[in-house]
């Protein structure tokens, strides 16, 4: 197919985050929206009228509710209340319909008359909302006021108060404790991976699942995952970039959604909405591990201000810092040459050499989110935020006696470090409005996303004695730049509803760079090994643990898409809805692509419903997957012996790749089917179930490591010397998921005793790998696998099958317990022994979570709590893979292994 891929040179990119071109069209873009909003309301004339004020308090403790929205039905008129649970509203004369909302309460009503020059106090009394699936999404569905509960396809909402009862900090960790279909295991020793670990829904790859900030597309992150652990292969988006104090409420779409999402959505999608109207608190917490390290400190504050009609300006910011963590095993193998003294010194053998935990990070976050409707009724917003971090972890240690060790500069051997400078920065603009009765939103957003490394405390021993210890090993970039038009509107064409009718488009431009590292990071010395068995033979090249990008590495390549999608939707009589999407899009460098989706929900029975889709979707590969390049140091099992090799990552283009047998790549292609039931017989009971199947074919992964010495003489053979291994990224493989989701959630008012919620959700999922392509010929005669059974252990047991988490929420007054039972169920890993001798089944573990907090009068709440309260561990590595008792847990462990982990936090209002 035709290919119009733009790339550039590879200089000029080391100090600029996006290109100058980039940042001129987003200028212009940002000009022509703000005009556009501001024309219309510059001759607008705001008339007279009266004012409506009153408090919103909760209906069974009486307390005020500050950070609720109140607001005029129909209009864009409202206000925020204030501390005391105050609001005010100016409106013209005449009868109007008011609403007040809060998260976790139910939606209340009323009506008021307002007189010119007159003032109205109007009180509201909300009842806690003890089912999320009340509430109001706009994930999934281009019909206003549609709930979790009225949608065809299954939509969780997690609430602010949930996501705040836990001690944990990062956004990924708060999302697997909530969801039990989404999967946050923490890889160690696996490169980059340890600072920005990927995250998975419904068992599937981390970029089979859409991110979006309040409705709008986010970036990935700029890393490549390409060692081992689940997500291998994948560029995922960093959640943690977005900070915890930020976020309002999360609505997780577990279906496929391409065809009103676009790329990515094969999976299903995580909206991320930030505060608008949330009273302001500053927070401070500080928690460690049982064992003393893990330690972290955190700060953060958010505030709302209210502005006219109806407008608000959030800010949150967020200060964290997080000391590592280390479960590892002595070293008890020998450290020196044979009859060195050194050996039998007792303290020099047998000591904790390795890394293998939590890395350290020390960053800051800010995130804003802004709306401003004009007296014309065009409303501009904006949001956006940057985060910054600075990582610590560490690769394999090279003993003494190892030919990667230059023994003058460290005589007992050393532990490689990889520092990380992660920048992460966007910004979105936009209007909308409403014109001829189309409701429409036109906005622009740009992200974008840089990784750099740094190696600390290494050596490139072809440089001998000469060589630094502290290395520039190169920056991998990523932005994105997505403009989107959406607009809809309803038609009264004589059914139960009005016939909704959305329709939009979207232009997309992906950029993707890699800035090559300081030549001693990547170079080959003239250095010999300087001593020992091997002395004056050839030394390994490169900085040691990440090995620099080469010039030849870097790249700067970018495509762009565009899209056009229409969306219908209605209930033909009341009990039945249906919804109809299609897609077509535009690859500069994949041509076209086309999907569409239907889904019905009916509803026989009040508060009974069936629900269910059908669905077909894609995936674009990513930048990365095609051009990324690199080398580093794989440790593999060769006949019982685990051995160090330097494997290269080629881009299917190159001429390495090409004489290993690697074809361009395709889009992926997926099949999703859904059937459930979503049951709320009363307001303080719901229950859903979901059944889904994803067959997915053409699926982008990294191939195994061809390495040996017949696959060097095959390199050799085509003009490729120096290599001792490499891979690439194919279309090898065709999947099949299946699962059930099952969601029930209830509560009580206890009157006095305050309230009970109760919220239990289970996930049963399983992947099989239905087609393998057939190796390479050039490769099938050097007995080499394209796609290996380690990775095919990784895609069908690296992801627990059955997921649990049960959480009980007691509220009395400013007292508030919150208890979590969560079960992670067994994963596997297989090793390369065909006979299966070295796999091992990881069983399933319960963990339990608590908190205890309180509100005191005058807004201060004092929380304490512990995460894996009874300090579960997972099983240990089985001898063979714990290289040789050094490694006691394994990375793809689904909670991590660093125990129980205790906290504090303090709140004040403000």
């Amino acid at each position: 197919m035709p290919t119009t891929l733009v790339r550039r040179g590879c200089h000029g990119y080391r100090r600029t985050f996006f290109s100058h071109s980039t940042l001129t069209r987003v200028a212009l873009a940002g000009a022509v929206l703000a005009l556009a909003a501001l024309a219309p309301g510059a001759a607008a004339q705001q008339g007279a009228g009266g004012t409506i004020t009153g408090t919103v308090v909760d209906a069974s403790s009486g307390e005020p509710l500050p950070g609720a929205a109140v607001s005029i039905a129909g209009t864009r008129l409202g206000d925020i209340a204030k501390s005391g649970g105050r609001f005010r509203i100016t409106v013209p004369a005449g009868h109007w319909a008011l609403r007040a909302r809060l998260l976790g309460y139910a939606l209340a009503t009323d009506s008021v008359i307002v007189a010119d020059g007159a003032t109205v106090e109007h009180d509201f009394r909300l009842q806690r909302s003890v089912a999320s699936l009340s509430e109001v999404v706009v994930t999934g569905t281009r019909q206003p006021g549609r709930t979790a509960v009225d949608a065809p396809v299954p939509v969780d909402v997690l609430t602010a108060q949930q996501i705040q009862q836990s001690g944990l900090t990062e956004t990924s960790q708060i999302l697997e404790l909530l969801a039990p279909s989404f999967n946050f295991p923490r890889p160690t020793l696996t490169d980059g991976t340890d600072h920005i670990r990927p995250a998975s829904l419904r068992g599937l790859a981390p970029d089979q699942v859409l991110v979006l900030i309040n409705g709008k597309r986010r970036h990935t992150s700029a890393l490549v995952n390409i060692n081992g652990s689940v997500g291998r292969g994948s560029m995922a988006v960093d959640l943690n970039a977005i900070p915890a104090s930020a976020i309002d409420h999360i609505e997780i779409l577990r279906d496929g959604a391409a065809a009103q999402y676009g790329s990515d959505a094969i999976a299903g999608v995580i909206n991320i909405i930030l505060k608008s109207t949330a009273p302001g608190e500053l927070t401070a917490e500080v928690g460690q591990t049982n064992r003393g390290d893990g330690r972290v400190l955190q700060g953060a504050g958010n505030y709302s201000w209210a502005l006219p009609r109806g407008g608000y300006l959030d800010l949150s910011a967020e200060l964290r810092a997080r000391d590592s963590t280390n479960r590892t095993g002595p070293d008890l193998r020998q450290q020196y040459f044979d009859g060195d003294p050194r050996n039998d010194i007792p303290q020099l053998n047998g000591r904790i050499d390795h890394w293998t935990g939590d890395p350290r990070l020390r960053g800051g976050a800010g995130m804003v989110n802004f709306s401003l409707p004009l007296a014309s009724g065009v409303e501009v917003y904006s949001f956006g935020g940057v985060n910054f971090v600075n990582g610590l972890a560490a690769g394999f240690f090279r003993r003494a006696l190892d030919d990667r060790t230059v023994r003058a500069l460290y005589p007992n051997g050393f532990l490689p470090l990889i520092e990380s400078h992660i920048w992460d920065v966007s910004g979105a603009a936009g209007v909308k409005g409403k014109t001829a009765g189309w409701s429409w939103d036109l906005g622009s957003v740009l992200g974008g996303n840089s990784f750099r490394y740094d190696v600390d405390h290494s050596v490139n021993v072809s440089m001998g004695t000469n060589s630094p210890t502290t290395f520039y090993a190169g920056t991998m970039k990523f932005d994105q730049w997505t403009t989107t038009l959406d607009v809809q509107r309803g038609f009264d064409i004589g059914w139960a509803e009005p016939l909704s009718v959305a329709w939009g488009a979207e232009v997309r431009r992906d950029h993707y760079a890699i800035d090559a590292g300081d030549s001693a990071s990547w170079m080959h010395g003239d250095a010999p090994i300087l001593d020992g068995p091997d002395s004056g033979k050839v030394a390994p090249a490169g900085a040691q643990v990440f090995p620099g990008f080469q010039p030849g590495d870097a790249e700067s390549v970018s495509r762009t898409n565009v899209a056009g999608y229409v969306d219908l939707a209605t209930n033909p009589v009341e009990q039945l809805l249906v919804d109809v999407a299609g897609r077509a899009e535009h690859y500069s460098d994949f041509g076209n692509t086309y999907t569409g989706k239907v889904a019905v929900r009916y509803e026989p029975v009040k508060g009974w419903a069936l629900r269910g889709s059908v669905s077909n979707g894609f995936r674009a590969p990513s930048l990365g997957q095609e051009f990324f390049s690199t080398t580093s140091t794989n440790f593999i099992v060769v006949n019982g012996v685990t051995t160090p090799f330097d494997i290269r990552t080629f881009p299917v283009t190159s001429g390495e790749a090409r004489a290993l047998g690697a074809q361009p790549l395709r889009p992926e292609k997926s099949r999703n089917y859904s059937a459930g039931v979503a049951i709320q017989p009363i307001k303080t009971l719901s229950f859903t179930a979901d059944y889904y199947h994803i067959g997915i074919t053409d699926r982008v992964v990294l191939s195994g490591n061809f390495v040996g010495a017949d696959v060097q003489q095959l390199l050799a053979d085509s003009g490729f010397t120096n290599v001792s291994g490499g891979r690439f990224f194919t279309n090898a493989i065709d999947t099949r998921s299946e699962g059930i989701d099952l969601v029930l959630e209830s509560g009580f008012d206890l009157g006095g005793a305050g309230t009970l919620r109760f919220t239990g959700g289970y996930n049963h999922n399983h992947t099989k790998v239905t087609h393998v392509d057939p190796t390479p010929p050039q490769l099938a005669s050097h007995q080499e696998v394209l796609f290996d059974r380690v990775e095919r252990g990784r895609i069908e047991a690296g992801q627990p099958k059955d997921n649990v988490r049960l959480n009980a929420d007691w509220s009395r007054r400013g007292l508030n317990v919150a208890l979590t039972e969560s079960r992670f169920g067994s994963v596997e890993t297989f090793g390369t022994d065909t006979t299966g001798a070295n796999d091992q089944v990881f069983g399933a573990k319960w963990i339990t979570d608590l908190s205890l907090s309180y509100r005191f009068t005058g807004g201060l709440r004092l929380t304490a709590g512990a995460d894996n309260l009874f300090d579960v561990y997972p099983d240990k590595n089985i001898p063979a893979n714990s290289f040789g008792g050094i490694f006691i847990y394994n990375g793809i462990s689904p909670f991590g292994f660093n125990g129980a982990f205790y906290y504090v936090k303090v709140g004040i209002g403000i």
